[in-house]
């Protein structure tokens, strides 16, 4: 009894693999679709967006530049070091100065060819160039302030770019599984028309041919929602991917003034036209101060000699006073000009109010128009699906067949509400500047 109990649970255990192989192969052989190779959420896909931004990545690089240039503003401020060391040859009858770059080293005269070595330590300080300096760092800090606003400003577009995408690939993949199921749905009433009824059967075979056109093109439109899914998140467009998530919104209960007051204050076009109002106004400070006086300090500790030990030395401490005098006017026309371009940011900030007023406007009624359709449309549905159940049974497959093509389209535009309220919300969001409440 316990070799019989042995193989009938071997045989159990068998049997059961088998069929559980069998239906494994058949649920795949009857999807007739590859495994993704991804599965993203809606969370995941913004984040995979923003991670492969090509625009962003260049934006966050242009951050990190503008932190290097207030780095270089502020080593305005420090002295400057150099140490010089010449080997030179020659033979001159006449005193003869090296260039600049080579230190400004004196040659005596001499008529045979003589060596001459020297090595030179200068300092430099700036001590006043009319607050220069001061404004260069100011500029360097507003022009960071600025590269920031524009990556944020990016990040936003990304987001709104990604949600809209994902919504799109569900909305399309919503669409095609209502088109098969009431193709499906058409299919099993086509198999039980009565023998020699042909007004039934060619009523239901030309709406069949009609679905199945349908049906090629949602799943087109399908194809094309991934690509530019997959374009939006930056990932390649050869890559499976699947979504997880449900085609769902929420309403939007703030009312319209809230918002435009809300998209003023943060939005970051305006906060950028605040930034750049400030670097107009250190640029025509700027500009100004090259009228003002430039003063200097330097020094400079010298050994040289003609052959080494180099025991010769002297030192020098210099303090220079630079004053413009006249330069034929360019300081005034640089001056105009810096007030000219100034005068333009502060018109464009006029423009860029007006221009986010009618964005919220614009995509605050795209969204009331929406939540609207979603309860006109759901009732719709509703009365169509009832309308269908009710008057469904006592009708032949003929009569029956136009009301599921209803259904089918009061489905489809109940979906499409829904589709269009939540990217109509996602456009709000960035319109405003901040999250909506759910």
């Amino acid at each position: 009894m316990r070799v019989s109990a042995s193989r009938f649970a071997f045989f159990t255990w068998w049997l059961g693999l088998v069929v559980f192989g069998t239906a494994g192969v058949a649920r795949a052989a009857g999807d007739g679709t590859p495994e993704p190779d991804r599965v993203l959420t809606l969370e995941q896909s913004v984040q995979t967006g923003l991670q492969n931004s090509q625009a962003l990545l260049s934006a966050r690089d242009d951050v990190r530049i503008a932190q290097q240039r207030i780095v270089e503003a502020r080593s305005l401020y420090f002295p400057t070091l150099a140490l010089n060391m010449n080997a030179s040859r020659y033979r001159a009858n006449d005193p003869v100065v090296l260039p600049g770059d080579f230190g400004s080293t004196v040659l005596v005269p001499s008529s045979e060819p003589e060596n001459f070595y020297a090595g030179r330590l200068g300092l430099r300080q700036m001590i006043y160039n009319g607050g220069r300096n001061q404004m260069n760092l100011r500029l360097a800090e507003a022009a960071l302030e600025q590269a920031r606003l524009r990556e944020e400003e990016i990040r936003g577009q990304v987001t709104a770019d990604g949600v809209q995408a994902f919504f799109d690939v569900l909305l399309a993949q919503k669409r095609l599984a209502l088109t098969q199921e009431t193709e499906r749905t058409l299919a099993a009433r086509a198999e039980i028309v009565r023998p020699g009824d042909e007004l039934a059967r060619g009523t239901l075979d030309v709406l069949r041919t009609r679905l199945r056109r349908e049906r090629a093109e949602r799943r087109r439109e399908e194809e094309r929602a991934t690509l530019a899914f997959l374009s939006a998140v930056g990932l390649e467009l050869y890559t499976r991917v699947g979504m997880s998530g449900e085609l769902e919104t929420t309403p939007v209960r703030e009312p319209l003034p809230k918002l435009l007051a809300r998209a003023q204050e943060v939005r970051l076009e305006i906060r950028g036209t605040e930034y750049q109002r400030e670097i107009d106004r250190l640029a025509v400070n700027l500009t100004e101060s090259e009228r003002n006086p430039v003063v200097a300090f330097g020094a400079a500790y010298e050994l040289n000699n003609d052959s080494f030990p180099l025991d010769r030395s002297f030192w020098n401490a210099t303090l220079n006073v630079n004053l413009p005098i006249f330069d034929g006017f360019a300081s005034r026309a640089r001056i105009r000009q810096t007030r000219l371009l100034a005068d333009q940011s502060r018109i464009s900030r006029a423009s860029v109010e007006d221009r986010i007023n009618r964005e919220v406007r614009e995509t605050y009624g795209d969204v009331l128009f929406w939540q609207s359709e979603i309860e006109n449309r759901k009732a719709d549905l509703d009365r169509i699906s009832d309308l269908v159940t009710r008057l469904g049974a006592g009708r032949n497959a003929a009569e029956r067949a136009p009301m599921l093509s209803e259904l089918l389209a009061a489905e489809e535009a109940y979906w499409e509400s829904i589709h269009g309220h939540r990217v109509a919300r996602a456009r709000l969001e960035k319109a405003v500047g901040l999250p909506l409440a759910p």
